[in-house]
């Protein structure tokens, strides 16, 4: 991990200063660096411990930034990781430039690796990420979006992109078919449990630990899993009074704490965080198909880490 920030560093450095400067800010700002961990993390389960690891490890952080700062401008999100977003502080323009610039260079060092099955496994990840985008716009203009289409957005836009990160860690060990296959499928459980996790947080967390808005996805209009379990079970008084305050996308605080309650009376978030775990344990029964160990065990505790973190 030390060597993929030294990777990540030398990327955003630029003789474009705002590029250099705006680059800085968001690797200064962390995170949980999970995807790279996850390839590296996999690649070793599989039996590498090659140099290629780090070099992916980067390119799948740099897509991953370049993802949240587009996000951000979409979102209009004021908050990054605790911090002012890049678009609060640099502005629209210049994240969506910026952002651009990041998705360039991870797709110059795929090229400059060579391998054609890990060019293919990102190119196909982001197809799907940018199509979900889309589609959770059209579900928010439409007003609409069940149990299904929450899972289809999440599976395509956060969960396919964390496959591949596993994917590449099994092609990188040129694991046979069944491990290729076991990794990807792990990934994808995984993914998915994370994004039910971080939606669910939204409702519960302390915003200085969570480091963004909470109520975030309400007052951006967004559906979430524990809003529409809520919502099956609410009155169709309270079911149309929601759907009044979330097309508008602009909710006051009291209305994002009401609606916040009323999702905590109908247990919109145990039953959200319920199906996180039913996923993360389909990603620990995928693992089946490597030997015990220090590796497998890591893996095993990110299963468990991605539903029962605060943060």
């Amino acid at each position: 991990m030390r060597a993929i920030e030294e990777a990540i560093a030398a990327e955003i450095a630029s003789p474009v200063h705002l590029i250099h400067e705006m680059g800085e800010f968001i690797a200064g700002a962390g995170g949980k660096r999970l995807r790279p961990i996850l390839l590296l993390m996999a690649g070793r389960v599989a039996g590498y411990h090659g140099p290629r690891a780090v070099r992916m490890g980067c390119v799948v952080e740099l897509l991953h930034t370049a993802t949240l700062i587009h996000d951000d401008v979409v979102d209009q999100a004021p908050l990054r990781r605790g911090r002012p977003s890049a678009n609060a502080r640099w502005g629209d323009d210049a994240s969506i430039l910026v952002g651009d610039h990041l998705y360039s260079k991870s797709f110059a060092l795929m090229v400059a690796d060579g391998d054609p099955a890990v060019l293919a496994t990102l190119a196909l990840a982001t197809v799907s990420m940018t199509e979900a985008e889309v589609l959770q716009l059209q579900c928010k203009r439409d007003g609409t979006a069940s149990e299904a289409d929450y899972l289809r957005i999440i599976t395509q836009k956060t969960a396919s992109f964390i496959s591949a990160c596993c994917r590449i860690g099994a092609l990188l060990a040129e694991a046979n078919d069944a491990q290729v296959d076991a990794l990807t499928r792990y990934g994808e459980s995984i993914g998915i449990a994370f994004q039910i996790s971080d939606d669910s947080l939204d409702f519960v967390a302390d915003q200085g630990r969570l480091g963004k808005a909470v109520g975030a996805d309400l007052k951006e209009g967004k559906r979430t899993l524990p809003l529409i379990a809520a919502l099956e079970r609410a009155t169709p008084a309270e079911w149309d009074h929601v759907q009044s305050v979330l097309k508008r996308h602009a909710a006051e605080p009291g209305e994002i704490e009401e609606i916040r309650l009323l999702v905590e009376r109908y247990g919109g978030v145990e039953y959200a965080l319920g199906r996180a775990q039913d996923y993360a344990r389909s990603a620990k029964q995928a693992l089946d198909a490597f030997p015990d160990g220090p590796d497998k065990d890591t893996l095993l505790l990110v299963a468990d880490y991605v539903v029962e973190r605060d943060t």
